[in-house]
């Protein structure tokens, strides 16, 4: 779900066989995206928090906990993270349908906001990649396994966790 904002009213972007779009009177009176530039472009998910929302419900009503995993930011993006991977290569997302990966990053600000209007329920985060694995024993694992492998295997072992925990990386 895509919006862009024009002459400072937002406008549903979306895909069938081309692009269309049409005015979405809601997002216009959100006060997050009312001091956005002309121009700027979001990505909004309703369906998201409609999730998170039941979610903390349950919760609310019966206990527990919930832990969302996934890639993205605590802030309102302006860039469109929408995009599709084929054979390990960023692809156009409109090309070979049905046949690429398709990915978009979380915003984890609206899943908490969404989480802050149910009484009763809390959410903490997100944290970096690096900073789960590492609260998880990303450190521990690492030395057993760089201790058990052969001595050629070892560098393989090394770059595998700076890939997950590095910044510049995944981490």
């Amino acid at each position: 779900w895509y919006q862009r904002r024009v002459r400072k009213q937002w406008y549903q972007r979306r895909v069938r066989k081309q692009w269309y779009q049409r005015r979405v009177r809601e997002i216009d009176q959100d006060k997050d995206f009312s001091d956005l530039p002309v121009g700027s472009q979001i990505e909004h998910s309703p369906q998201s928090d409609k999730v998170v929302t039941s979610l903390a419900e349950r919760i609310a009503k019966s206990g527990g906990a919930a832990l969302i995993i996934d890639y993205g930011e605590d802030q309102l993006s302006t860039e469109l993270t929408f995009r599709a991977f084929k054979n390990h290569q960023q692809v156009n997302p409109l090309e070979d349908l049905g046949l690429c990966d398709l990915t978009a990053d979380v915003n984890f600000k609206d899943l908490k906001k969404s989480i802050a209007n149910v009484e009763g329920v809390k959410a903490h985060g997100p944290i970096t990649q690096s900073s789960f694995l590492t609260l998880m024993g990303i450190g521990e694992r690492f030395k057993q396994l760089y201790s058990r492998v052969p001595e050629d295997k070892q560098d393989s072992i090394i770059h595998a966790h700076d890939f997950l925990c590095s910044p510049d990386e995944m981490g």
